[in-house]
């Protein structure tokens, strides 16, 4: 009878524990969501449901106006260059962390393990304390206030990741598949591209994901390196609504909402791969 009930609390703690994290997650995310579409009248009434919903917060931030359509776009700018950004670094850091991670898995070198480790301590190395050199190093090479130091910013952040999780996710594919693969003729370039890739391919597509999150999300790097108003990206552009003395909440909440959708979107598109990759990526062996 003591155990039933000690496995009941067990269960009801968890469950509990899981409301509670819900909860804390998921509240602000709603309050975002409502803000962006509820009247701005309503807004500092504290409801919790609003009486009345509406799309002109996201009209304005596109440059439309409920009484007059105008031509052109206030955020659309910010998302193309964000976009041709974040694709940038998705496709450099993953195509050189799929070579960097295998050789660091495969391959026997002078350093090896020394280069592996570097590679975790420069991800979770803080960006804002290397922040000054680069800017001063950008600053020399003529790279601030063009895309390319940007890229080249957020790589020096991403690429480190991509190295770490695709090496260990190299490491959990048995090598007796190459070895038998050597044995059938095959050379190493053609066994990596025909065998070892095709078999990485959840971890290639999680840590291809998270490297795109990661450039989209940044703000230290383009609020550093780009003063620009025509190269800045989203983030950039959503933090110029908070203004000194008034921040339009509802348009803030609606340019946050847009800017959530690629990754969300792009996370249940491919959710199987970034679950199965994170998870074996993550086993050290």
């Amino acid at each position: 009878m003591k155990r039933g009930t000690s496995v009941l609390m067990k269960k009801v703690l968890i469950y509990i524990s899981a409301v509670v994290v819900f909860v804390w997650t998921a509240l602000p995310l709603y309050w975002m969501v409502i803000t962006a579409f509820r009247p701005e009248k309503e807004i500092y009434e504290g409801l919790v449901i609003p009486r009345e919903f509406t799309f002109e917060s996201v009209l304005e931030i596109f440059g439309f106006k409920v009484e007059h359509v105008t031509v052109g776009s206030a955020l659309t700018p910010y998302i193309i260059n964000s976009t041709y950004v974040s694709l940038i670094v998705m496709g450099v850091s993953t195509i050189l962390g799929m070579l960097g991670g295998y050789a660091l898995a495969r391959m026997r070198f002078p350093g090896k393990d020394l280069l592996s480790s570097l590679s975790l301590f420069a991800y979770v190395f803080p960006s804002v304390v290397v922040m000054v050199p680069i800017f001063f190093l950008f600053s020399t090479w003529k790279l601030v206030n063009t895309h390319i130091g940007l890229i080249l910013a957020l790589l020096s952040h991403s690429l480190p990741y991509t190295l770490w999780m695709l090496r260990g996710y190299f490491q959990t594919i048995p090598i007796d598949i190459e070895e038998a693969a050597f044995i059938d003729g095959c050379s190493r370039f053609r066994t990596i591209f025909r065998i070892v890739f095709p078999l990485s391919t959840p971890g290639i597509v999680a840590t291809a994901t998270y490297s795109f999150i990661l450039a989209w999300n940044n703000v230290l790097f383009p609020l550093i390196l780009i003063s620009r108003t025509d190269l800045q990206v989203l983030s950039i552009g959503i933090f110029n609504y908070m203004k000194a003395d008034f921040v339009p909440w509802d348009r803030l909440m609606a340019a946050s909402f847009i800017a959530t959708l690629p990754p969300t979107l792009l996370f249940f598109a491919i959710q199987r791969y970034i679950v199965a990759g994170l998870t074996a990526g993550a086993v050290k062996r």
